[in-house]
């Protein structure tokens, strides 16, 4: 089979999962190094070892690479996976965020009918074309950031036809881009105003008309909903994720990012695959989500936007919980679709280690989408997505922070950026 070889690599960093399709605790630090290291591959990756064994290879007839490239002083890393956004919406916040700079909170600014129900005005007027357009730019500029893997969700309509055209644009976007798209109904992102003083009724509108239709037209893998403070109960949560089961979707979650309100402990009652933000969750809870196997995702792009804590990164790793990160991109709360940017934020304001964040924002957020059988690691079988970053050690993500690194980008073998 002729393939590509990518030989002379300083530095290759497989962050194979050894068998497994994630890692946690102490197996997050070892990310699988390879020096002087050499990748064949197709589609899919082929072979892996060092170059030495290559050209011995070579000479033996035994790799016959129609295709050589030199990596010499670049390092090479698995394409990241963005397992929690937002980015198929209209409008535009930048007031609000300015607001907030002047001392708005987040919750404040929600109370008087700005936050994400500015948004849903925006996107409800939107066609379906103009919002695949604006998610494409967003998609295309993860790309280049090096994320080949992508969760979007809906969740700014609030209305049946609204969140179908969302999820219509996200269909469109999985025919049109070079990635791997992974879709979501967010129809439980907000109350509508329409139903602020009824909630109730919203949500049995969720349960009897909006899952059942998002089901029949299969426009989402995943249900989610925002439980939490001001949102939704842990009770209408939990109607709504067993009327989203009966019709077949996955659960993943936004909880306790603005209190601690069991949210994480629904998520492992429910049988969630993961349970994200996380900031206020609780130590019984984290306990809680690793006895269930229950993924944190961790959103540092959120705590820094509207200046609040940190999720307990340390405590969730150390106790054993599958932990990983992703950039949260939206337009009201962390407006970057930039993965270095929230591995350089894991390091520093969550205190993990730079193995630690790369194995979250690879391998460990494939598998809270279901995909680490194929993509999240450098591992024969796995598709060939990789990043060839333009220094010799991956640790440059994190110590020459604010740029960005990519030399190129490789989607399924085939240069993406």
């Amino acid at each position: 089979m002729s393939g590509t070889l990518l030989k002379y690599i300083k530095q290759l960093v497989t962050v194979s999962g050894n068998g497994k399709q994630y890692k946690i605790a102490s197996e997050m630090q070892d990310v699988g190094i390879i020096k002087d290291a050499a990748m064949y591959f197709t589609d899919k990756i082929e072979w892996i070892g060092t170059t030495e064994q290559a050209n011995e290879l070579i000479e033996k007839g035994e790799m016959t690479p129609n295709k050589i490239i030199a990596a010499k002083d670049h390092s090479v890393i698995p394409s990241f996976v963005d397992s929690h956004t937002h980015i198929v919406f209209a409008g535009n916040r930048a007031d609000e965020f300015n607001a907030r700079l002047r001392g708005a909170t987040y919750k404040e600014i929600a109370e008087k009918g700005g936050g994400i129900q500015t948004t849903v005005t925006a996107t409800r007027n939107a066609s379906v074309e103009e919002l695949f357009e604006n998610a494409k730019q967003l998609a295309m500029s993860a790309m280049k950031y090096g994320t080949t893997s992508i969760e979007i969700k809906s969740g700014y309509s609030l209305e049946l036809e609204g969140e179908l055209k969302q999820l219509k644009a996200i269909k469109m976007l999985k025919e049109a881009l070079p990635m791997n798209i992974v879709p979501t109904f967010l129809g439980a992102h907000d109350f509508p105003k329409e139903f602020k003083d009824s909630p109730q009724k919203y949500v049995d509108i969720l349960c009897n008309e909006m899952i059942p239709r998002v089901a029949e037209e299969g426009l989402a893998e995943y249900c989610d909903a925002f439980v939490d403070l001001g949102y939704y109960t842990v009770a209408q949560g939990e109607q709504i994720f067993n009327a989203a089961k009966e019709y077949g979707m996955k659960i993943r979650m936004h909880a306790d990012e603005l209190a601690d309100v069991d949210a994480a402990f629904l998520a492992t009652k429910v049988g969630a695959v993961s349970a994200d933000h996380l900031l206020f969750v609780s130590d019984k809870n984290i306990e809680a989500m690793a006895k269930a196997g229950t993924v944190a995702t961790l959103l540092p792009g959120t705590a820094y936007f509207i200046r609040m804590p940190y999720a307990p990164a340390r405590k969730i790793i150390d106790s054993g919980v599958i932990t990983a990160i992703a950039t949260d991109c939206n337009p009201g709360s962390s407006f970057t679709e930039n993965m270095q940017l929230i591995l350089s934020l894991s390091v520093i304001n969550m205190k993990m280690t730079a193995e630690e964040a790369l194995t979250a924002a690879t391998l460990n957020a494939a598998y809270s989408l279901g995909i680490a059988d194929k993509v999240g690691s450098l591992e024969v079988g796995k598709e060939a997505d990789f990043i060839i970053l333009n220094s010799d050690s991956f640790n440059n993500i994190f110590y020459h922070f604010g740029i960005n690194h990519v030399s190129s980008v490789y989607h399924k073998g085939i240069k993406v950026v």
